[in-house]
């Protein structure tokens, strides 16, 4: 048995060169799980948070820093190169010019890049809100009238490096070669899994989808941010059930029964209306009194926290999610790493170091320059048991699939992937509609499909025989589904005793709040992040309709492999207890930080920044067109300066320092914009960036996959599927040697490899395969009308479900 005190990464080495927050993420997350990371600079590179010295900043380079030793000067090539040839892995940082073909480390080099090495936008000038106007994410937040609103500082860099990560456990887990694998990764691409669902809608109904105010998100209702008596607590109820369920716990007994808001639809229409009813019925009662009668109703409430909840939240201290970093100016708590690994945690406690000695260089090292080596996929040869279901979970399991592991879906006429669809009728059933779901189709390409009915004993005993050969499983299902299933972990363990079990819930297993039903809005509300979203005298204000899902299925991702890699090393099986929520609190970091430095500073500015200035989303020629300008340097402001044709703004006093260009920035948003709406929103990027100015305009969703950008960069994947038909999906933002990995096999029928799967795998002959689809324990269609099955608490409901 190991320590606790034994990291999953121990043994691991890793250099971090150059600069970027999205690389030092990704070394912060490899430091917390263990690994050793020795952050250098090149002689030529600038610091990695290229901004004036401020006590929020400084706190966040210590938090990007700590645990890691960091080079107190910059080293030539020649240095690098020795200490490279040393390591596993090798991160060069999105705002370094280092080339990846200078080093040789053992197993891979991770080469992050704002927009990727192809396309109109190779060297464009990347920011957050910059790849966040590309996603098309502000354009579906703020007021119908604009401006769009971003969701916050450092949200793009962190999904960027949590996939960064990804890309650099998977080199390790690769069959070993004599040749350095090469990983490139575009953040830009890495963001857009956020946009998936919106990309996929859009194409579902041929029509675009509109911004419809501060926390409302069409066709639901209510899904939102509502005042209580002591605070806000976040609503999701989108199916006739919950919304029955919710007016039984407010009280609200008439609007339940009336039939003109029997459906999301027609609540939507009527919005003012019941929020109006909800917000009186919400005032007699605390955040906690709502959270906990939605728990015990099943009906998604939850509190939503600011700063200074978030930081004596009863369940973030119960399962230990905040770390204490230890810095130079002091100690605040920050957002644990989500892995929740039972048996190999990360650190708890963060100690921030600056100018520690690197190790000592090793052998001379000659880098190659030679054409690279096409490896296999990484994860090939690797078997996951998948019984996730909607957009978390298989997002989890589709990147696992697209990198090269066997993954086996796992689900069941009786109760198949609910976004297959939760229309049941004869005719929906007979039309195989819930074969027609354009994000069922892309959320799970690359995958075997299997039809096992789970509640009978037969089903269940094919699923451990499955279970017993595979590496991994992982499942997303309502707290304790698996358990009476008798599928959970101890059942697991049973038949494969170094099994790897990832469940995937909103606030974790075990504690009290683990019956909290959810959506990926619920996520984003009980992470207290809305809290740091929107502006001054607006309610605690959402990104996203369903935030929560893409992000938790990228660290559900992160986490099921930095379990893989110490089962690798010692052999040891875990259970992965991932909650949801503590992967969106990762995002409040810089908030938490700037709250605890100064508990007066203002956390909530609209599309503005703590530091920078000008930045934000300005009014562009057109109808709902919008410009992202972020200037993050005192040159950029110049040539911002020269385009807009206030070059007298250049060596003006008033202008010169960050400081001061925030104490002037009305002034100056109002001349950007004096100037901006004169401008196609395109045009007026490409007039920024030729000056070197962060600009992007702020795309509406349906422009995603006509992106000139991503489509020269071969970011798409094209597939044709029975029944479904053509599809063009958001492919995986990483590439191997140059060629972009990603599974090119579409999503399954249901049940479509159930024989050649389990006949493989657990070696069931013809004949008693035949009997069990007789016995309906496989099935290919849904087997029984029901009004909707039941679905995992993570996920939001499908757009063009009925409800």
């Amino acid at each position: 048995m190991q320590s606790k005190n034994q990291r999953a990464l121990a043994g691991m080495t890793v250099i971090e060169i150059g600069n970027g927050a999205a690389s030092a993420y990704c070394g912060r997350l490899l430091a917390d799980a263990g690994a050793s990371v020795t952050a250098v600079k090149m002689v030529g590179d600038a610091p990695t948070i290229v901004r004036e010295r401020t006590d929020p900043e400084q706190a966040f380079y210590a938090y990007l820093s700590a645990d890691k030793f960091v080079s107190g000067a910059p080293l030539e090539l020649e240095a690098i190169q020795r200490l490279c040839q040393a390591a596993d892995v090798v991160l060069i940082g999105e705002d370094s010019n280092f080339s990846a073909f200078d080093v040789n480390p053992k197993k891979a080099t991770v080469d992050l890049t704002w927009f990727g090495r192809q396309g109109p936008y190779e060297a464009w000038k990347g920011s957050d809100l910059v790849i966040q106007a590309l996603t098309a994410m502000p354009h579906l937040a703020g007021p119908v009238g604009g401006p769009p609103l971003h969701a916050g500082d450092r949200h793009a860099t962190m999904i960027g490096g949590v996939t960064a990560y990804i890309a650099a456990l998977a080199a390790m887990l690769a069959k070993p070669t004599q040749v350095t694998r090469r990983f490139e990764l575009s953040i830009l691409e890495a963001n857009l899994v956020v946009s998936e669902m919106h990309i996929y809608y859009v194409e579902q109904d041929g029509a675009p989808i509109k911004r419809q105010g501060v926390n409302r998100f069409s066709p639901h209702g209510p899904l939102g941010i509502y005042p209580c008596k002591d605070g806000w607590v976040g609503i999701t109820a989108t199916t006739p059930d919950q919304w029955k369920s919710l007016c039984i716990v407010l009280g609200m007994e008439k609007e339940g029964t009336d039939e003109k808001l029997a459906t999301r639809q027609l609540r939507f229409e009527r919005l003012d209306e019941v929020e109006k009813a909800m917000i009186k019925a919400l005032s007699v009662g605390t955040a906690e009194q709502w959270a906990e009668r939605g728990r015990s109703h099943r009906v998604p409430i939850v509190v939503v926290p600011d700063a200074a909840g978030i930081l004596i939240h009863p369940i973030f201290a119960a399962r230990e999610s905040l770390a204490k970093l230890f810095t130079r100016s002091g100690l605040f708590k920050v957002p644990r790493t989500p892995f929740s690994l039972s048996k190999t945690p990360t650190r708890e406690t963060l100690n921030a170091v600056d100018g520690e000695l690197i190790a000592q260089p090793g052998p001379s090292a000659h880098a190659s320059h030679g054409e690279p080596l096409q490896h296999d996929s990484p994860l090939s040869g690797l078997t996951v048991a998948d019984f996730t279901m909607g957009w978390a979970g298989p997002l989890a399991s589709r990147l696992l699939a697209d990198l090269g592991a066997e993954v086996l879906k796992i689900e069941a006429g009786r109760y198949p992937d609910w976004w297959r669809g939760v229309n049941w009728t004869p005719e929906y059933i007979a039309a195989k509609q819930y074969e027609n779901t354009k994000h069922y189709c892309a959320l799970n390409r690359g995958k075997r499909g299997i039809s096992l009915d789970l509640t009978s004993p037969a089903g269940k005993k094919l699923a451990l025989a499955l279970v017993a050969k595979a590496d991994a499983v992982i499942e997303n299902q309502a707290a304790g589904v698996m358990d009476k299933l008798g599928l959970g972990y101890a059942d697991l363990v049973a038949v494969n005793a170094n099994i790897i079990m990832t469940s995937m819930s909103a606030f974790g297993t075990g504690n009290a709040w683990s019956g909290t039903r959810a959506y990926g809005s619920t996520l984003e509300q009980g992470s207290g992040l809305p809290h740091f979203m929107g502006g001054p005298g607006t309610p605690p204000t959402m990104a996203h309709m369903a935030y929560g899902d893409p992000v938790g299925g990228l660290y559900g991702c992160a986490s099921l492999l930095t379990a893989l890699l110490h089962k690798r090393r010692t052999g040891e099986g875990q259970y992965v207890n991932i909650s949801m929520v503590e992967s969106m609190l990762q995002f409040t970091t810089p908030a938490l930080l700037q709250y605890q430095a100064d508990p007066t500073a203002p956390l909530r500015r609209g599309n503005r920044h703590s530091f920078f200035a000008p930045h934000g989303i300005y009014p562009c020629a057109g109808e709902d067109r919008w410009l992202a300008i972020a200037v993050e340097s005192t040159e950029m402001f110049a040539s911002l300066a020269r385009v807009i044709g206030h070059s007298e703004w250049i060596g003006d006093a008033g202008f010169d320092l960050a400081e001061s260009r925030r104490r002037r920035h009305d002034e100056i948003d109002a001349a950007i914009s004096a100037w901006t709406k004169k401008q196609e929103p395109h045009q007026a990027a490409a007039i920024l960036q030729q000056a070197g100015v962060a600009a992007a305009p702020a795309l509406h969703t349906e422009e995603i996959l006509k992106n000139p950008h991503l489509i020269a960069a071969g970011f798409f994947i094209d597939l044709i599927r029975e029944i479904s038909g053509p599809q063009r999906q958001a492919g995986v933002a990483i590439l191997q040697d140059g060629k972009r990995l990603g599974a090119h096999t579409p999503a399954p029928l249901l049940g479509e490899h159930s024989w050649p799967v389990l006949e493989r795998h657990v070696g069931l002959e013809r004949a008693p395969y035949e009997a069990l689809v007789n016995e309906g324990v496989i099935t290919f269609a849904p087997a029984s009308l029901r009004s909707m099955p039941r679905k995992p608490d993570d996920q939001c409901l499908p757009k063009n479900a009925k409800g």
